[in-house]
């Protein structure tokens, strides 16, 4: 088994000769697409030490926090493979910090949660982000992977619970900020305002506001119908018809998810959704 020393030495070579080829890199490409779609095409051939460099010089040639995540987003394997943390810190946390959506929020810090444990690491990540809290009590990043750790990895009966009402709390309020942003990019958007207010009416319901739920999923309906290809289309009726449904409007949901299956053709989306027209039904069923 290799020395301490020469492990060390092993990966002080590895950084000498891989930096300046990075560096190299993140000068060879025009724009982020160039940069981005290079570094994807290794990713797919599962070249992940390839791909670093040319998707941190999409990182770099980002102009806004939208492509910033994309790159972020597709770093993570990369960075997986790294012997330290730190770069996978800052790419899961920044994905985390700028994902719109509760679902992929707790993805990420799930993942990241499980890298830390494997790495030995939980106890390090416990006071990074304790401090972080003392900073910003809302920092996102920092509730998202302690509630994870707590409830899954090295659950605590007491912080627990206690990060999960902090974290459900935060989630509500990030949700409903995201439904406002949408019904104003819906008034500016015509053309794709039903889709666009179909996810403020779901970022409603996350935040638990379903009488503005109801409000904005009536509003997609009223508006020109989404029609830039079935599968679109097929989103659009299921969403409404979740959100339908969970507000009370079985019959509603009902015509939005008959409707869905009559443009979807994916074997798994249609037995979904059938379940669901099914459960629609069955809500009608029950109504006085």
């Amino acid at each position: 088994m290799p020395s301490s020393a020469s492990r060390s030495a092993s990966w002080l070579l590895i950084f000498a000769l891989v930096v300046p080829a990075n560096l190299a890199a993140q000068d060879s490409y025009k724009n982020f697409n160039e940069a981005f779609n290079a570094g994807a095409k290794l990713l797919r051939d599962q070249q992940y030490a390839a791909a670093q460099a040319p998707l941190e010089a999409a990182l770099k040639l980002a102009t806004d926090d939208k492509d910033r995540l994309k790159a972020y987003q597709a770093l993570v394997p990369a960075y997986r493979q790294l012997p330290e943390i730190d770069k996978m810190l800052e790419a899961q946390e920044f994905v985390i910090r700028h994902t719109e959506r509760r679902a992929g929020r707790s993805n990420s810090a799930g993942d990241l949660a499980s890298f830390l444990h494997q790495r030995g690491k939980t106890d390090a990540a416990i006071d990074r982000y304790e401090a972080a809290l003392k900073t910003d009590a809302k920092d996102v990043a920092a509730l998202a992977v302690l509630q994870t750790i707590h409830t899954k990895t090295k659950r605590d009966p007491q912080r627990g619970p206690e990060y999960t009402k902090r974290l459900e709390a935060l989630d509500k309020e990030l949700a409903g900020q995201l439904a406002q942003r949408l019904e104003k990019d819906a008034e500016s958007a015509p053309q794709t305002g039903a889709s666009i207010l179909k996810d403020a009416a779901t970022a409603w319901l996350e935040a638990g506001e379903n009488a503005k739920a109801l409000a904005a999923a009536k509003k997609s309906l009223a508006s020109l119908p989404e029609d830039r290809g079935e599968l679109l289309v097929y989103f659009w009726r299921r969403g409404l018809g979740d959100v339908f449904l969970a507000t009370g409007e079985p019959a509603e949901a009902v015509k939005q998810f008959e409707s869905a299956l009559t443009v979807v053709k994916i074997d798994g989306y249609r037995k979904d959704t059938e379940k669901q027209l099914a459960d629609a039904k069955a809500a009608v069923a029950k109504k006085p």
